[in-house]
């Protein structure tokens, strides 16, 4: 006896335009540089002011600065 092949029609999925997925990227990192800010400051109370943490700020501060030339 022949199998019958049953063809499934998965939902197709839509490409995502430049600006969709631009706007996507920038909110991504604009949430990573949240986390960032917030990991910094946590950093700064616990454990307090020393060369790491001003190395972590001006990470932080770059991170803001390319945030804004990307947009």
């Amino acid at each position: 006896m022949a199998r019958t092949v049953r063809h499934v029609r998965h939902p197709v999925r839509h490409a995502r335009s430049r600006a969709q997925a631009v706007a996507h990227h920038n909110r991504q990192v604009a949430g990573v540089t949240g986390a960032l800010l917030l990991a910094v400051s946590l950093y700064t109370v616990v454990i307090g002011p020393n060369g790491w943490l001003w190395f972590g700020w001006a990470v932080l501060l770059l991170a803001c600065a390319a945030l804004f030339v990307v947009r």
